[in-house]
């Protein structure tokens, strides 16, 4: 097989035909049962012809012994002192004959006695064909019969070659008998011993449909034929190499979010700490001028005061703007309160932005944190499908369920809207993007189909390990939640 060249376009499909779409096994038997009526074709003609060879020989040595049988018969009866009654004496010691007809004519030629008769059946029902196919030529001797001098009859002796292929029909059908038992026997047992030894195929072809659905445990069992027992251990090396492939780009992935996540932590911390004392400040030189600008001059005062209420005004808009990109870059509550009041915010927040529309958030077993990266991933997830409902669906009911099982240690996450939905190949956007990437870096999986009646509905499992319960809290707390 030739490796594709990269930027190659990649091969078309195969196209099969008939026999090409059956399984190996009918293959396999298909191909030995045509071989076998093959040679069957061929072993009847061979023995057509041979039938017709030893037929023609038989009639030609038979009818040499009928000739000097019934030629010594008839000087014998001739010879008899007073005979006159050779043509009625004739049948009875002539008959019995094999593969010969007998034919006993007066002088005129019409026949006193035919042996064996021309309406006597034979054993068995030849078919035509056949016997079209081996009869030989008919030969026949003539045999006058003469009284005293003078000629009274003849005998005709004739080849008669039905009992010869009668016993050839026979022989050969009794064959052909055997040889469809004996076929049948071995097509079956051919299909039992395919079926065994194909079955590490099935076996590896299961494995590989494991592996392409992302099931890299997957191993197969060595199988006893030394061929496919070497396909399995490679099939095993592969699964193993992807599988550790898999961990450690998971791994690679999860170190990835939480150098994001602690970036923006001391991002959103150098903001918290270093711009908001400094807007502080500002608002109080700002409160200190314009009480100075009350003691000025009244058109230096009024000056002055409108100076600080464009100041407060710009300086309002810069606090605002820094507490948008606060709450973008990283809710601060978060690994400050417990997991469920961050949410619980985040959902008032989107209640008071957007009247008319009815939220329920639901929570369940949830512990105080689960580590930085589990909280901001739940925190975004149920921030970008909210986001979409509100945008894009224009949802008004959005439900939110969230709850954590320790036991499997899984937090299952369900938003539900009924909005009008997701538009049949709609691309995504980079938010959900930006979802997939966070929860496939965790080792969670998560899908969005149609919510029934209408709207949209997200799954997300995320795995929290026993020891991600609670960073504030104690093992024996957590266990009582």
């Amino acid at each position: 097989m030739t490796p594709l060249a990269p930027g190659s376009a990649p091969p078309r499909a195969a196209s099969f035909g008939f026999f090409q779409r059956r399984s190996l096994r009918w293959q396999v038997l298909a191909a030995i049962l045509g071989i076998n009526l093959c040679a069957a074709l061929i072993a009847m003609a061979v023995i057509i012809a041979n039938a017709r060879r030893a037929t023609e020989a038989e009639m030609l040595s038979s009818l040499a012994v009928a000739e000097r049988f019934v030629q010594e018969t008839v000087d014998r009866l001739a010879s008899e002192q007073g005979a006159t009654g050779s043509l009625a004496q004739l049948p009875l010691h002539i008959s019995g004959l094999r593969h010969v007809r007998i034919r006993i004519e007066d002088r005129a030629g019409t026949a006193l006695d035919i042996a064996p008769a021309e309406s006597e059946p034979h054993e068995g029902e030849v078919p035509g064909w056949f016997t079209a196919l081996v009869s030989a030529e008919g030969q026949e001797v003539v045999i006058p019969i003469i009284e005293n001098g003078a000629t009274v009859g003849q005998v005709r002796v004739a080849g008669e070659s039905s009992d010869e292929i009668a016993e050839v029909w026979e022989d050969m059908s009794d064959l052909a008998v055997l040889a469809l038992a004996v076929n049948l026997a071995i097509l079956a047992a051919l299909y039992l011993v395919l079926g065994r030894l194909l079955m590490p195929l099935r076996t590896l072809s299961a494995g590989l449909s494991a592996l392409e659905a992302g099931q890299f445990e997957h191993r197969l069992d060595p199988p006893r034929i030394r061929e496919l027992a070497v396909i399995a251990a490679r099939f095993n090396a592969l699964a193993a190499a992807l599988k550790a492939a898999r961990d450690d780009n998971g791994r690679l992935n999860e170190r990835l979010v939480s150098v994001q996540d602690d970036e923006r932590r001391q991002i959103a911390s150098d903001l918290h700490d270093e711009l908001g004392p400094c807007v502080f400040g500002l608002r109080a030189n700002l409160e200190s001028i314009a009480r100075l600008s009350a003691r000025a001059e009244p058109a230096l005062g009024q000056r002055l005061g409108e100076r600080v209420a464009t100041m407060t005004d710009i300086l309002d808009r810069v606090q605002g703007l820094n507490r948008r990109l606060l709450r973008k870059i990283r809710p601060m509550a978060l690994g400050h309160v417990p997991l469920a009041a961050v949410l619980a915010d985040l959902v008032t927040d989107f209640e008071n932005h957007s009247p008319g529309r009815r939220f329920t958030l639901v929570t369940e077993g949830l512990a105080e944190r689960y580590g930085d990266s589990v909280d901001i991933t739940l925190y975004r997830c149920i921030q970008e499908a909210v986001t979409n409902a509100l945008r894009h669906g224009d949802a008004r009911n959005i439900a939110i369920t969230l709850r954590a099982d320790r036991r499997e240690g899984r937090i299952d996450l369900v938003i539900e809207d009924d909005g009008s939905g997701i538009a049949a190949g709609a691309p995504r956007g980079f938010g959900l993007l930006g979802m997939e990437e966070r929860i496939g870096a965790l080792g969670g999986r998560w899908h969005i189909r149609p919510a029934q009646p209408g709207g949209t509905r997200i799954e997300v499992a995320i795995p929290a390990q026993p020891y991600q319960f609670g960073l504030t809290a104690a093992p024996e707390r957590l266990a009582a939640q």
